[in-house]
């Protein structure tokens, strides 16, 4: 591990302010309560990472049976107006807390988020309203966030069931185009075949549907949604996995957020959020910067000259304002975001520089809620790739590519319930034009000669409808029925190649049941995806690998059913769900020539990939100040048929692992402190889709831990330390081995203000 500059002195620091008393969470002397009596009860109301809570509703009761109702104010504190001998305390997205007051200083009261059984999520119905849905569903909140090791988001969602990255790799050192999610087994190539969204608005690259998970500042995170199954008829081609969304906070009251933290590998982060309200105007803004001198990718025993530490130095923000009436809402956002890679060796490189403009608009119509959306955005892109000789002593340009896009998305939404029924009616428009261009490099006599450059790309349109019917037949049954109609039509800027111009349908229809404290679920859904413009117009190499484009590819359909019961005891929620997907002309890297030197793939359509499995998720409140969640995910993905793809035949699919899962403890007594440590474990996959020997990513077990402490009211200090005991594991095989993000340890602060 690299220590960086001020590590011992931070340290020290921390050490400090982990044995100094809180003088926020400190107890008030019980002899100053003797001396004077207490008029009432006070006290403050926070989560587990520390934060206070306001707006929290605190019941409160005496002795003598009086009650009194009041909410906490912007600092989290509350005034019962009585000597109260109970307290309840509720807020959305938390755990009711009921507490005893057995002495007369202030009372403290940690909230935590609600479990699995008992959240519902906005993504699951598309809307503003938190409806009732028969979909699996985790969410994580910024409390949650807070107490995770993880450098980044995309690392923090491996606690998530079945959520792995393409090549296992963190987009801290992951090439852009590389950080395709996978959901449920349905991969095969690194697209990502699960939407991602920011508040309504797609994260996904609109060229290559890859994700950059730093476009929105952690610190303006308040939480994250994942939805697992397919929910096409909603979200169309981009959801076939499933939609992960993040949330930000929501300017409705004047807040700031901060988080400052410094660690291994000289790397310092600083995310920002502030927010202010008055009389109905809205503003806020973040901001979001990291340096690092990176890690290495390559192990050590392949590392040669030519290699150095990968990295993602990064700048993001956005800027919102807006005003709310009575009935109704407006807003627009400004977001940027600019990045420098090096991604491992002298010679490779790529840069991102995006903007958007995105509005939002709502309100009651027609009885109904209506919601608008809109952005457009524009992207420039640019990466190299070289050769590298035997031993890795050289290396040399062997192309490089500059790619321009732009995106333009609208959605409205209109959502009315009527007596038991809520109905859900949309429309989808989305126009995406690349332009490609392409220098080729050979090598002739000693020296790299250039030619191009060559130009492809190509537009992508969009247009959608769709509707969903969700029927709360009585209080323990819920029937969804949904379906969305797309037109789909890529133009490629080459006339010579074929127009692509498609319709299809994706229908879902869902029954979740109560009795008494188990709930089951049942759904079933056909969904498609249309293949990116990445993959119909850009190659792309790794190592000695060179995957082509593929012009004519087909979209690809997934036909799928899941099946799941929950049950919840007195501290405790179990969920057990089973899931089988046929995904039919599955794209996929399939090899066309293989050799010590040399391997050559391009995108196909595969006959079929069919995936069959089961996740397992616990979340228990062992006492009032541990509790634990657990999962695991066993799946089973293979390729069927033998018309298009032979060779692929009963093999495995690449990327996805057998059993995969996690452990989380959190310990949270905020007088003190709040400990928790995760641990996650990954079985073996193939990188190739041959499943060639040479290309099997062993297993691994990774431990993480972290420790918090308020200093004073609205500063945390926190310790993070990533990879406790520096396990080296894979993450692809090129065939040359890399691996994973070493021990990394964090010190910083987070601060919030009311």
């Amino acid at each position: 591990m690299v220590r960086p500059r001020g590590f011992v002195i931070v340290g020290g620091v921390l050490a400090a302010m982990l044995v100094v008393p809180s003088p926020v969470l400190a107890q008030a002397p019980a002899a100053a309560s003797s001396q004077q009596p207490v008029a009432n009860t006070v006290g403050t109301v926070i989560d587990v990472s520390g934060a206070v809570i306001p707006g929290a509703e605190v019941v409160v009761t005496s002795r003598n049976g009086r009650s009194s109702t009041v909410r906490t104010d912007a600092d989290g504190n509350f005034d019962a107006g009585l000597i109260a001998a109970r307290v309840r305390v509720t807020s959305e997205g938390f755990e009711t807390a009921n507490v005893e007051v057995t002495g007369s200083g202030p009372v403290r009261v940690v909230l935590r988020p609600v479990n699995f059984a008992d959240t519902v999520v906005v993504t699951a119905t598309r809307g503003a309203e938190r409806l009732p849905s028969a979909a699996s569903s985790t969410v994580l909140t910024s409390a949650e966030l807070s107490n995770v090791a993880a450098g980044a988001l995309d690392d923090a969602l491996r606690s998530t069931p079945g959520f792995t990255l393409f090549r296992r790799t963190s987009s801290r050192v992951a090439n852009p185009t590389a950080q395709g999610v996978t959901l449920r087994g349905v991969s095969g190539s690194g697209a990502s075949r699960t939407l991602v969204l920011a508040d309504g608005v797609p994260l996904n690259d609109p060229f290559g549907s890859w994700v950059y998970w730093n476009r929105i500042p952690l610190a303006a995170v308040e939480r994250v949604e994942v939805v697992r199954g397919a929910t096409g008829d909603l979200y169309g081609a981009g959801a076939l996995g499933g939609v992960v969304q993040l949330l930000t906070v929501q300017p409705n009251r004047t807040r700031a957020r901060a988080t400052f933290d410094l660690g291994s590998h000289e790397t310092f982060r600083g995310s920002l959020f502030a927010a202010a309200e008055k009389d109905g105007w809205m503003a806020s803004g973040a901001y979001e910067g990291v340096r690092t001198d990176g890690v290495f990718v390559l192990a050590d025993e392949v590392r040669g000259v030519v290699d150095r530490r990968a990295k993602s130095d990064y700048q993001t923000g956005f800027g919102t304002a807006g005003r709310r009436g009575d009935n109704w809402h407006a807003s627009g956002r400004v977001a940027a975001y600019t990045e420098e890679r090096n991604n491992g060796t002298v010679v490779q490189v790529n840069d991102t520089d995006w903007k958007q403009l995105s509005l939002e608009a709502g309100g009651f119509v027609g009885g109904g809620v209506l919601e608008l959306h809109g952005a457009g955005n524009s992207q420039d892109y640019y990466q190299t790739f070289s050769a590298v000789a035997a031993g890795r002593p050289t290396e040399r340009l062997t192309f490089e590519q500059t790619i321009d896009t732009s995106h333009r998305f609208f959605n409205g939404q209109w959502t009315r319930p009527i007596d038991k029924l809520t109905m859900i009616v949309g429309a989808d428009y989305r126009r995406t034009e690349s332009h490609q261009d392409e220098l080729r490099y050979a090598l002739v006599s000693g020296v790299n000669t250039r030619s191009g450059p060559f130009a492809s790309g190509g537009t992508e349109t969009i247009l959608a409808g769709y509707a969903r019917a969700n029927v709360q037949v009585s209080d323990a049954l819920t029937v969804e029925v949904g379906a969305r109609a797309d037109s789909w039509q890529s133009e490629p800027q080459d006339r010579q190649l074929p127009t692509k111009d498609v319709t299809y349908v994706s229908p879902r229809a869902a029954i979740s049941a109560h009795m008494g404290r188990v709930q089951m679920q049942v759904s079933t859904y056909y969904a498609n995806r249309t293949p990116s413009l990445n993959e119909l117009h850009r190659r792309f190499a790794v190592g000695n690998q060179v995957t082509l484009a593929n012009p004519l590819l087909e979209p690809e359909t997934l036909t799928g059913v899941e099946g799941g019961v929950l049950t919840q005891l007195s501290r405790a929620s179990f969920r057990v769900t089973a899931f089988m997907n046929h995904l039919e002309g599955a794209i996929a890297n399939v090899t066309l020539s293989q050799t010590p030197t040399s391997i050559v793939r391009q995108r196909q359509n595969s006959d079929e990939i069919r995936v069959t499995g089961a996740e397992i998720e616990v979340d228990a409140r062992l006492t009032n100040t541990l509790s634990a969640t657990g999962q695991a995910v066993f799946t089973s993905s293979h390729f069927r048929g033998s018309v298009a793809t032979p060779a692929l035949r009963d093999k495995f699919v690449p990327q996805v692992p057998k059993v995969q899962g996690g452990v989380t403890l959190t310990w949270a007594e905020p007088r003190l402190l709040t400990a928790a440590m995760q641990l996650r474990f990954s079985g073996e996959q193939f990188d190739d889709d041959l499943n060639t020997p040479a290309f099997v990513l062993g297993s691994y077990t990774v431990i993480d831990a972290t420790l918090s402490r308020a200093i004073v009211r609205g500063v945390n200090a926190f310790l993070a330390v990533e990879n406790l005991t520096d396990q080296e594991y894979d993450t692809a095989r090129t065939p040359l081995r890399s691996v994973g993000y070493p021990r990394t340890v964090r010190l910083g602060a987070r601060i919030t203000w009311q």
